[in-house]
């Protein structure tokens, strides 16, 4: 009886080693003792916190917080009383300075103009010049800011602008009408903005070239209140 080997024609048995050859190659390079399947590798879940999702919109948002009642309440000592009764009763005509907030005042009926005068009719840093602040990066300029020295001429309605984040022209520029209360310790200039900015309330220390302001603004279907400090450019 013939071998297997002897049965087969030897191109079938080359054609036979060739596969052998080939099958213990795969087996070397796959062998399953030392496969392992593919891993998956997964970030480690980072300490960081997340990133705001509720990021502000600078194009309306001043900083601040949201409000909580009426606003800051402003003390700006009794008002200086007037007239022949100041010199007779001066503890009864003294009235007391405003201390509410821009949000509960009502913006006087008709903006004022302004006419050539002599800035020596008009309070010092309230002659005309421009006072700026700059608010959460923003910058604000109330230009034209007047305040007669007589309480019996209205204040000129300034040109409000708002130059959002160093940019070179501004977002925002609005002739507001004013308000101004004198108290025996500093002065109330309030802004009626009705736009991206509700009112300000600028205080400023009578004499003083510099004041603490209130902003107010909504953001958000809220209210919220910004402080900053605005600066007369001399």
């Amino acid at each position: 009886m013939l071998s297997f080997h002897a049965q087969m024609h030897p191109r079938t048995q080359a054609r036979l080693f060739l596969a052998c050859v080939l099958l213990l190659a795969w087996l070397g390079r796959h062998d399953p003792v030392n496969w392992r399947p593919t891993q998956t590798i997964h970030p480690l879940s980072s300490t960081a916190p997340a990133a705001d999702s509720h990021r502000h919109d600078f194009a309306d948002y001043f900083g601040g917080h949201p409000l909580h009642g009426a606003g800051t309440q402003l003390m700006l000592g009794p008002s200086e009383p007037a007239g022949i009764w100041a010199k007779l009763l001066p503890w009864a005509t003294a009235q007391p300075a405003r201390d509410v907030s821009c949000l509960a005042a009502s913006p006087p009926g008709a903006l004022s103009g302004t006419s050539p005068k002599d800035i020596a009719a008009d309070l010092p840093g309230l002659y005309g010049a421009p006072w700026v602040a700059s608010i959460n990066g923003d910058l604000i300029a109330a230009l034209n800011v007047t305040v007669p020295r007589n309480p019996a001429w209205p204040p000129a309605a300034p040109i409000l602008q708002i130059y959002r984040h160093g940019a070179a022209k501004p977002g925002f520029s609005q002739a507001v009408p004013v308000s101004v209360t004198r108290g025996g310790k500093a002065l109330l200039y309030r802004m009626f903005v009705n736009g991206p900015i509700r009112c300000i309330d600028l205080v400023i220390p009578n004499g003083a070239g510099a004041g603490a302001a209130y902003l107010y603004y909504p953001y958000r279907g809220r209210l919220f209140e910004a402080e900053g400090s605005f600066t007369v450019q001399r």
